[in-house]
């Protein structure tokens, strides 16, 4: 977990920024820019959730709210104020973290079942509001986004908006690495295994919360943006439980508290979809059963996740 080699540690992002300016030059379908937008944004958007559920073990679960309100603010930023993507998307990130520091203040102190149905309350109640705001958010119609422009770039188009995501995916997973190897990270480690061992080795578990809980915010805060650069509408559909579900099935599939399984889980399960609905199209009712199928046994006989599997068959390996 701590003290991995430098030049290891940071392949991940490194893949990703190749694969951001080596994609453009090897496809030219906008489907499959579509596709590697969508895996971008839900690897920050999953590494966010991850930092809260995997690394501080808070069961909260009001990160599809501030998912919204930086996709939201991105856009009505943009829409209303004339502010650019550049500007917009951390400033809606900011008000995601604002927000969660808000909620966090006093949903942290509570523990397990009571900490997860505050927050997924927040989150229903945060989704009723963009469906009645309809002055603001266009209620259940959504609004429509202009194209963004990226320092005199016009992003018209996915496969415009795929070497931004990029960028911005990899610098995100390498800011993660760095906070997982801080000190905030062993702590917010050290209270998912025991918050009186951690308060007895000296960490603030109140303070420690609240920062895992701002980050967490800021991270979907980002991912809202990342959502409004390749989308020309936005509206409440997105923010919901079907989402929420989803990105809980990328962490948990993935690997629970790991930084690549989280990444690997949401490239698979982002896929998935997609690669289910291209090949069983005369099969359309059984989509839905066969994905929730793989999630069971994924669940089964991968506890740990596909990363935490592919970890146990290295250790075997070398204990052979």
């Amino acid at each position: 977990m701590f003290g991995v080699p430098a030049a290891a540690r940071f392949l991940w992002p490194v893949l990703l920024l190749s694969l951001g300016f080596a994609l453009p030059l090897l496809v030219t379908a906008d489907y499959y820019f579509f596709i590697g937008n969508l895996i971008m944004m839900n690897i920050v958007l999953a590494i966010g959730l991850d930092l809260l559920l995997g690394w501080a073990g808070q069961f909260a679960f009001a990160h599809v709210a501030f998912f919204g309100v930086g996709a939201y603010g991105t856009a009505l930023l943009h829409t209303k104020l004339g502010i650019p993507f550049v500007a917009g998307m951390p400033i809606a990130a900011a008000l995601s973290g604002l927000l969660g520091w808000v909620i966090a203040v006093p949903s942290t102190k509570l523990r397990h079942i009571y900490l997860a149905l505050a927050t997924f309350a927040f989150a229903e109640a945060w989704q009723w509001l963009l469906n009645s705001w309809d002055a603001l958010t266009g209620g259940p119609n959504g609004m429509q986004i202009p194209p963004a422009n990226v320092f005199g770039l016009k992003i018209a188009g996915d496969g415009a908006a795929f070497p931004v995501l990029a960028v911005i995916a990899a610098l995100v997973v390498a800011a993660t690495m760095l906070l997982t190897s801080s000190r905030l990270g062993r702590s917010m480690c050290a209270i998912r295994e025991s918050e009186h061992m951690a308060s007895a080795c000296g960490v603030n578990v109140y303070q420690t919360k609240i920062h895992a809980f701002v980050i967490s915010a800021v991270y979907a805060g980002i991912a809202g943006g990342m959502f409004t650069l390749f989308q020309s509408f936005v509206g409440p559909d997105k923010f919901g439980f079907v989402t929420l579900v989803l990105l809980l099935s990328m962490v948990v599939v993935g690997g629970l508290g790991t930084l690549p399984g989280t990444v690997i889980g949401a490239v698979f399960l982002t896929l998935l979809p997609e690669g289910m609905r291209a090949s069983m199209r005369s099969l359309l009712i059984w989509q839905e059963a066969v994905y929730g199928a793989i999630l069971i046994l994924c669940m089964v006989f991968m506890p740990r996740g596909i990363w935490g599997l592919l970890q146990g068959l290295r250790t075997r390996r070398k204990a052979r």
